[in-house]
């Protein structure tokens, strides 16, 4: 999907939208608060976008105006989205309630923090949580969205693949790391309740990569530790894939390449790159680190907790000597990032960014 926002003057909303079908007329789906969605087709001829190969006929522009929306110059609140995909294309800046700058959170855990995102919609004008589901061609249309200077973005996506496009779109970067062994037990009990109840099908949109455990969690043996190690023995090449170190896989691996430990160095340098880096157990500075820099408080007086059987499981897990194996270069990249988030804390009771120099 391709898109763009020529101008907003207010009496009237241009732009062009190329579906991923490039020989479909595009649908817009025009939003407003307690109103029924107004669905219109692309109606303008755009000979540009044509050119540039991304659409057959080039029929992808469209123009929002009163005919469509009455008292448009006077909404505020207003939102065009792709009508396939749902995916938001624009929505009007608020001037003194959105914060004027471009955000990405690089969140590793499979369960994001949920308060962020709910507030960033409140908070920023166009707001992409889960960007992990997005293939690579739409995430570069995201990031280098020159019309909106406003945006917030959340995800498991890989950071070696888009820290240039970020940088270059002059987006302000920030990680958050989990425990390795927690993160595999909120992996491995969740994607189990998936397993069973009636949502598998919803398993490759929802939680991206991890299609390959299903089978692998159908019968684990979460209370049982020797039933868990024969389990680990005998998992299959594509399991061992998705469960090696995905922290590492992250920040510093490209697509495609499976984790090594010269791949901790990578990710270790890629988080001394941004803008701030933290851990789960430690949101609260985080929190209070993140409201310094973007001027506003996400978090609020949220901090995420552990459910005692995560952590139960967690520490069964801890004793596997091949789940460690599995998980060796994300304890080793986590053990890092820690130690160098506490020492940072123990100089500077302010907290301080980007202080990830002596990971």
């Amino acid at each position: 999907m391709f898109f763009n926002i020529d101008y907003d003057k207010g009496a009237v909303i241009c732009g062009w939208l190329a579906p991923d079908n490039p020989s479909a007329v595009p649908k817009i789906l025009v939003r407003r608060p307690g109103e029924e969605d107004i669905e219109i087709s692309a109606t303008i001829q755009r000979p540009d976008v044509r050119d540039l190969g991304v659409h057959v006929t080039g029929l992808v522009g469209f123009a929002v105006d009163g005919s469509i929306v009455k008292g448009l110059p006077d909404l505020e609140n207003i939102e065009l989205l792709d009508a396939d995909t749902g995916i938001l294309i624009y929505r009007r800046f608020k001037a003194g309630k959105h914060i004027e700058r471009k955000f990405f959170l690089f969140d590793s855990s499979i369960r994001p923090i949920e308060k962020l995102g709910g507030r960033s919609k409140n908070l920023f004008t166009l707001t992409y949580p889960s960007t992990e589901r997005y293939g690579f061609e739409t995430m570069l249309v995201l990031i280098n969205n020159s019309f909106n200077k406003s945006i917030f973005m959340s995800g498991r996506s890989s950071y070696p693949r888009y820290s240039h496009f970020l940088s270059n779109a002059q987006f302000m970067t920030a990680a958050l790391l989990s425990d390795p062994f927690e993160e595999l037990a909120q992996r491995l009990v969740i994607l189990s309740l998936i397993q069973k109840s009636d949502s598998t099908r919803m398993l490759p949109l929802l939680f991206t990569g991890l299609t390959a455990l299903t089978k692998f969690v159908s019968d684990l043996p979460f209370e049982d530790t020797k039933g868990m190690l024969a389990k680990f023995r005998n998992v299959t090449d594509q399991e061992r894939e998705a469960l090696m170190s995905p922290m590492t896989r992250m920040f510093g691996c490209i697509p495609g390449e499976t984790p090594e430990r010269r791949h901790v160095t990578a990710a270790l340098e890629n988080l001394a790159s941004m803008d701030l880096v933290g851990v789960r157990r430690r949101f609260r500075d985080f929190s209070a680190l993140l409201t310094g820099i973007l001027g506003h408080d996400l978090a609020g007086d949220y901090e995420p907790v552990v459910h005692p059987s995560i952590s139960a499981l967690a520490e069964r897990l801890s004793r596997i000597s091949l789940v460690a194996d599995l998980l060796e270069d994300d304890l080793a990249l986590y053990s890092f990032a820690e130690e160098s988030v506490v020492s940072a804390l123990s100089e500077d009771g302010n907290v301080i960014a980007r202080d990830t120099q002596t990971m």
